[in-house]
């Protein structure tokens, strides 16, 4: 999931994921591990080799991912999967120990948050972004009023992927730290209309909430046209469509302030 910049890592502490509604139709998870071979069920959780990677050391004893990286979790499931309820405990447990890390992870289990949080988490650990992810109205309208009202101190909403026009105004008050769009990927995408993301962007404009348009899908409709976008092109194309709001360097919303040494890192 990290793109060109050393800001960014990857951390999925297992792998697998059972499908829970309309987004999950075509789930990249599943067509990955069609494409190299796994042998084992994409529905099977699993922990990985790397469950323990926040707090893995060099030989010189310094941390493998070094402070004031941006830790995209859990991608290849998702963090709040009842499957994986023994292990989350100690990822808990590593993220407030690497409190000079952010961890990012999606679900779209957020009506379990609140059972799978640690006792300590309070109104949420400064360092843990949670993003929640809705796919069309009906899941808006289900996951965003609970989403609301836990103590999370930096939420995201990711719309993704958009399979159809989402309304977030009532959703969007000042604890939405930013709204990230994308259209679905694979030969069986469903297409992702220009028209949604840019009614999505204006909803955010007029809150004044960070907007980002990451993704356009493989299957993108633009004033009318269908557009089929190859895998390495669907990330850079929604970029060139230059519609991101309050979006600053690193692709992180200006009013999220990272604290990060810009001479550690490079484009």
């Amino acid at each position: 999931m990290s793109e060109h910049w050393e800001i960014y890592a990857d951390w999925n502490p297992w792998h697998g994921c059972t499908k829970i509604s309309p987004g999950c139709k075509y789930c990249y998870v599943y067509r990955q591990d069609t494409m190299y071979s796994n042998e084992r069920s994409s529905s099977e959780c699993r922990k990985t080799a790397n469950f323990n990677l926040p707090v893995k050391r060099k030989r010189d004893k310094s941390w493998k991912l070094a402070g004031g990286k941006l830790v995209f979790t859990c991608f290849t499931s998702d963090f709040l999967l009842r499957d994986a309820d023994p292990w989350r405990p100690e990822c808990w447990q590593m993220m407030k120990q690497r409190s000079d890390l952010w961890f990012y992870f999606f679900t779209k289990r957020i009506d379990r948050f609140m059972e799978c949080v640690p006792a300590d988490w309070g109104d949420g650990y400064p360092n843990v972004i949670v993003g929640c992810t809705v796919e069309n109205q009906e899941m808006a309208d289900y996951r965003l009023p609970i989403f609301l009202s836990l103590p999370i101190q930096h939420k995201s909403i990711i719309a993704s992927p958009l399979i159809s026009a989402i309304n977030l105004t009532q959703y969007l008050d000042e604890t939405i730290e930013e709204v990230s769009v994308g259209g679905e990927s694979g030969v069986e995408a469903r297409p992702c209309n220009y028209d949604w993301v840019l009614s999505l962007r204006e909803q955010c404009v007029a809150r004044g909430i960070p907007f980002r348009f990451h993704q356009t899908g493989a299957h993108f409709i633009k004033y009318g046209k269908m557009y089929r976008v190859k895998r390495c092109h669907q990330l850079s194309q929604a970029h060139k469509a230059n519609i991101d709001y309050k979006i600053g360097k690193y692709l992180v919303p200006e009013t999220v302030k990272f604290e990060w040494k810009e001479s550690d890192y490079h484009d």
